[in-house]
């Protein structure tokens, strides 16, 4: 019957001769070794037929080709992808099947992971087997970082993840989000199967070594699109990605075949805040008893366990559904708590609330802002409306963390620079005193032999400036017309 089948299936597969794989198996075991460091690894439970060998009847080597082959042309017929099998695929089938811990892992991890993953490639209607995908790049790790900087679950490199809307930055990094990752992931393998003619072997290739070196192949080949045909023509990485995508998809889904059980999985049933203030990790492991590491599993994007979120920028939080309404509860206490051990308080010198800098037109001057206090609020939401904290205003204040607040209260909340101009001066006088200053030295010049050498004149007109010198020459002049007819 398994020769009969295998015949039938002849023209659909073929098992080429002994090559060895060409992408190094040494990385995919040290994604899935580290794996096994992982939180999650470390507090799932797992069945003991998972972590022993598998005992079965020895199957002949021809036999065993042919149940892998129907295997995968059952995978293959409700898919996309074309039913292939050779010694590339073969072999990553056997390095998958035989580390039993670590597919037991990723099959307690998928039960949380593929749904979201499900959900987002069906959005772009994208094939649900690309699922399959992110085991190869990061074995389900949203932490994982390749030699060449490659991030999180899809191993988004950080020019691509940031054309792609992923933000990075010192705290926080998008390639690692599940969500956001993969949405990502989802709308780039949409692009490249657009750009590769709607082949989906070929978008992934492309995904790997970018669409540059498929291109370069199709050119080298004569114009040949299909990935087997371009194999050759290929970076040596890619020949095998194809490759280790058959073989952990089959291994995720005939894993019962090989003694292999679930690890269950430890992740509740999870729901999102939105978080207006920034907080730490630890503030809400101390408050709420949800360790940091759980939280961290949950919320890998944040890489320093700080959601830096403010007024201005709201941030999403995944908690488990169980501590949602506590959390709610809960949030200015956990705001908080030992705020200056987590966030080191700004150091404000008295100085700067003097002048702090002057210019040819005015001074800078510091003046406090101040907020009045409304009824019903608190120091947590007054800071989170100014983007600061309510240790801060408390400090400013002088007032405890605590202290009751009054409707009306005048609180200081911050500084703002203020400019101040120099006053303006009279314009008018300045001039004149600036005429007079320039008449007085003309007078100073006159010669001894002008008018004062005929009429010599008292000491007022000698000291009278130059603008007042027509009408003391109109005087003289009527009074020596009348003594002078």
């Amino acid at each position: 019957m398994l020769c009969c089948s295998m015949l039938c299936l002849s023209g659909l597969f073929s098992v080429s001769a002994q090559v060895p794989v060409l992408r190094s198996d040494s990385l995919i075991i040290e994604q899935l070794d580290k794996l096994l460091d992982s939180w999650y690894a470390k507090n799932a439970v797992y069945h003991e037929q998972s972590q022993k060998p598998h005992i079965s009847k020895p199957i002949s080597s021809a036999n065993e080709d042919s149940i892998t082959m129907l295997r995968l042309k059952e995978l293959t017929d409700k898919t996309v992808f074309p039913m292939v099998y050779n010694n590339d695929i073969k072999n990553y089938i056997k390095l998958y099947t035989k580390r039993k811990q670590s597919v037991s892992l990723l099959l307690g991890l998928a039960k949380y992971y593929f749904p979201m993953f499900e959900e987002v490639l069906d959005k772009y209607n994208c094939p649900l087997e690309l699922k399959y995908l992110a085991i190869i790049e990061s074995a389900l790790n949203p932490n994982a970082v390749s030699r060449a900087g490659a991030t999180g679950l899809w191993q988004f490199m950080y020019k691509t993840g940031v054309l792609y809307g992923l933000e990075v930055n010192t705290l926080v990094d998008y390639r690692r989000d599940p969500i956001k990752a993969t949405d990502a992931a989802a709308r780039y393998l949409k692009y490249l199967s657009d750009t590769f003619f709607g082949d989906w072997v070929l978008a992934m290739a492309a995904y790997n070594c970018g669409p540059g070196n498929v291109t370069k192949a199709i050119v080298r080949s004569g114009g040949k699109t299909n990935f087997w045909d371009l194999y050759n023509y290929l970076p040596k990485e890619t020949r095998g990605y194809v490759p280790a995508f058959y073989g952990a998809w089959y291994a995720m889904r005939y894993y019962d075949k090989y003694g292999i059980t679930a690890a269950e999985a430890k992740f509740a049933q999870t729901d999102t805040v939105h978080i207006h203030h920034k907080v730490h990790f630890k503030q809400i492991e101390a408050l709420l008893g949800l360790p940091e590491e759980e939280m961290k599993l949950l919320n890998p994007q944040y890489k320093m366990s700080i959601v830096p979120a403010s007024e201005d920028k709201a941030m999403v939080l995944v908690l488990p559904v169980t501590y949602i309404n506590k959390f709610l509860v809960m949030k200015d206490s956990i705001y908080n708590y030992n705020t200056d051990q987590y966030f080191q308080p700004a150091k404000i010198s008295d100085d700067i609330f003097n002048i702090t800098s002057t210019d040819s037109m005015g001074t800078y001057r510091m003046e406090p802002r101040r907020h009045v206090v409304k009824k019903g609020e608190t120091l947590s939401a007054i800071a989170r409306k100014y983007s600061t904290t309510a240790a801060t205003i408390a400090n400013l204040n002088k007032i405890s963390l605590n202290a009751t607040l009054r409707v009306g209260q005048s609180l200081i909340v911050g500084y703002k620079k203020i400019f101040v101009p120099k006053p303006k001066q009279d314009t008018a006088a300045v001039q004149s005193d600036t005429l007079i200053k320039q008449d007085t030295t003309a007078l100073k010049q006159i010669p001894l032999d002008t008018v004062a050498s005929k009429h010599t004149p008292t000491q007022t007109q000698a000291i009278l400036p130059q603008k007042d010198t027509m009408s003391v020459r109109a005087i003289e002049t009527k009074q020596n017309n009348i003594t002078n007819p």
